[in-house]
């Protein structure tokens, strides 16, 4: 427990200032964020080690393309992503089709939260409240579920979740996000952020067990151990990293 609060703590310290402030200092821990989330999504395939040594960097530097080069030539680099990923079990021997099928999902999916954060680092006010609703809900959950759950959610990909702990979840994380964005909503579009409040929780609670699903299906319980007490960064960004892409939809359709 020790190890897990003392480790809680010096994460706390190092996000701290890229949340309260953003840009370039958003911008760092997003793009640490990137690298060890690529480094933890591939390293849980078994075969990994076996994997061709330019996989992991050029998976990194084509999500980090999609984001800074211009519009125009975007389709481009999500086509030659996919050609690519989906070529390679054609040459390599210890690169199969499902590993294609892995990096190739890690490429679109980041790629979206990463041009998302984007978004964030020219409005970072907007992460305070995705932040307070996602680990609101995951602290309501937890607590909820602890005391009173009897209903198990889904057994086969977490046994420990239940129904109230869902929905205890959800209602603290709205509440949460809600009552703490109001010290700040006047900059911010109302709807927006309203709408965060109220979404965020939810996505926050199936993306937990999105990645959870990944975990299972590769046999590992953390996705890394850089973050004693608490597993990979993965595993701790992983209901984040989800409502980050929620708030790119949502931004694109109220405001860009």
């Amino acid at each position: 427990m020790k190890t897990r609060v003392m480790t809680a703590l010096a994460i706390i310290l190092v996000v701290a200032l890229p949340v309260a402030f953003g840009g370039w200092l958003l911008e760092l821990l997003a793009l640490f964020i990137l690298l060890s989330t690529a480094f933890e999504w591939m390293h849980v395939r078994r075969d990994f080690n076996s994997w061709p040594v330019y996989v992991y960097p050029l998976t990194v530097v084509l999500v980090i393309l999609t984001r800074f080069i211009p519009e125009h030539y975007t389709y481009i680099i999500y086509a030659l992503g996919v050609c690519f990923f989906f070529a390679l079990p054609v040459f390599v021997e210890n690169f199969s089709l499902p590993d294609s099928y892995y990096c190739l999902t890690y490429f679109i999916l980041f790629s979206l939260i990463y041009h998302a954060i984007g978004y964030l680092v020219a409005e970072h006010m907007y992460l305070w409240t995705i932040v307070f609703a996602t680990y609101g809900s995951d602290t309501g959950a937890w607590f909820v579920g602890s005391y009173f759950g009897k209903h198990k959610m889904n057994p086969r990909i977490s046994p420990k979740k239940s129904w109230e702990g869902f929905f205890g979840g959800i209602v603290f994380g709205f509440l949460l996000s809600l009552i703490v964005s109001f010290l700040y909503a006047d900059s911010l579009n109302g709807y927006l952020n309203t709408l965060l409040c109220c979404l965020c929780p939810v996505v926050a609670e199936l993306g937990d067990l999105c990645f959870s699903a990944i975990k299972r299906s590769n046999k590992v319980k953390d996705f890394s151990n850089l973050l004693p007490g608490h597993g990979g960064v993965l595993d701790r960004v992983d209901s984040l990293m989800m409502n980050i892409l929620l708030f790119g939809i949502l931004h694109v359709l109220l405001i860009v």
